[in-house]
């Protein structure tokens, strides 16, 4: 790959750094909020759905625009948004407003979880786009440990709304950054072609090191449906669905264990700052998770890779549940539920954009990211109210081996289902302006 193609792949992955510090930061802040403001547990439940229902409203929403206005306007609107939301969370009064705030946060977040795997999926090429992609998704776990270090220092001496004022900056720098150096999807240009793509793309070919080209690679519209009717069209329709269930139930217990983690292990004996520490090391976990994924889908096939994450994550929920009696071995057992649990979104993001046609794959992954935050916001509520009726942690965690199990068997089934859709950057073309690079 061309020092362009690792430069846009770089971005995309900060900006994931940004997304999953903005979007977790609240599962680390809870504890002081909770402190400062008397919520109860199942108003913590709701506070911590409040970003992951913004999620949904954004992938369902937004996200589609992004295959008709492009990935990278659709990229830099979300960024800005997301500053604004922080920023808003830091001055809110009660729940109410932060509540309110932490949605305006998901929007941005959920429209972003859409766009940026498929920009990555196509700034790679066939070789290395797995990997890639499995890459940029350890950027929610680098993150949320950043998230859970901040808090750390910054709660105990300046208070919990200076990590959203930290969050929000960072956000809009970020933004700037995006400004001047994220690219435009080369796909995009080709399948929309809007005005001006020809020069758009070749300089962009340019700054690959590759020859301009006199006119766009052929692109066969008359082949393909709608983006989104074409998601429901023949062998797209079972797909489609298996999808969705999968990433639903990886949904479903990554953001149970995420989110309520440091606050359960406080409720299973521990500190306030081991509990921090295992929110922490989950978070590493789920780091090492995805870019393990990342080494293993060139050398195994995405599917088959991505339901032995989910067999293990079940596992692993089993095995952590039990060791909540014994510090450090709960600590060790946080780290390789994290591996797991992340494990299974990461190679779902590997897998969308490989099955799916260019101008559709951005609708695809952004409705996959709508519908599986029905798991996402129903999993913090659910857990709350779980708590608040008197439920251990250790029951709790083994109650969420029941969606890993379903993911697992939905990725087994799709493994019967999909197809390899080649990228602009693999494409040959007129005037030999792109090969395999």
């Amino acid at each position: 790959m061309s020092r362009a193609q690792v430069q846009a792949v770089a971005l995309c992955l900060v900006m994931n750094v940004v997304d999953g510090f903005d979007l977790l930061v609240t599962s680390f802040v809870g504890p002081a909020i909770t402190r400062e403001w008397g919520l109860s547990p199942s108003s913590v439940g709701v506070l911590l759905s409040g970003g992951l229902a913004g999620m949904a409203i954004g992938a369902l929403f937004l996200a589609p625009l992004a295959d008709r206005i492009g990935r990278r306007k659709i990229t830099l609107g979300s960024l800005a948004l997301a500053s604004l939301g922080m920023l808003a969370a830091a001055f809110t009064q009660d729940l109410g407003q932060l509540l309110a705030a932490r949605v305006v946060t998901g929007v941005a977040v959920g429209t972003m979880a859409a766009s940026l795997p498929v920009l990555t999926s196509e700034y790679s090429n066939n070789k290395r786009k797995g990997t890639a992609v499995a890459l940029i998704t350890t950027g929610y776990g680098i993150g949320a440990v950043i998230a859970g270090l901040s808090t750390s220092v910054l709660v105990g001496s300046t208070g919990w709304r200076s990590v959203f004022v930290f969050g929000a900056v960072a956000t809009a720098v970020l933004f700037l950054v995006g400004l001047k150096f994220l690219p435009e999807s080369m796909d995009y240009l080709v399948a929309k072609r809007p005005a001006g793509a020809l020069p758009r793309f070749n300089k962009i070919l340019v700054s690959m090191g590759r020859q301009p080209v006199d006119e766009l690679p052929a692109h066969d519209t008359g082949s393909r449906k709608v983006a989104l009717e074409s998601l429901f069209q023949g062998g797209n329709a079972v797909r489609t669905v298996l999808v969705w269930l999968a990433f639903t139930a990886a949904q479903t217990a990554f953001y149970f264990a995420s989110s309520w983690t440091p606050t359960l292990l406080l409720k299973a004996g521990m500190s306030n700052q081991q509990g921090i520490s295992g929110g922490i090391l989950f978070s590493l976990g789920g780091i090492t998770g995805a870019a393990l994924l990342g080494v293993l889908v060139s050398k195994v096939e995405a599917r088959k890779l991505t339901a032995a994450y989910f067999g293990l994550a079940a596992v692993m929920l089993v095995l952590f549940s039990l060791s909540l009696g014994t510090l450090a071995i709960a600590l060790v057992f946080a780290v390789v539920l994290g591996l797991f649990l992340n494990g299974t979104i990461s190679g779902i993001n590997v897998i969308v954009p490989l099955i799916y046609p260019a101008e559709s794959r951005a609708t695809a992954l952004g409705m996959a990211v709508a519908v599986s935050r029905l798991g996402a916001v129903l999993a913090p509520l659910f857990a709350g109210y779980l708590v608040q009726a008197g439920w251990q942690p250790s029951s709790m965690y083994q109650v969420f081996t029941i969606p890993a199990l379903i993911g697992g068997a939905a990725v087994l089934l799709l493994t019967r289902f999909g197809r390899s859709t080649p990228n602009a950057v693999d494409a040959p073309v007129k005037a030999g302006a792109v090969a395999e690079a």
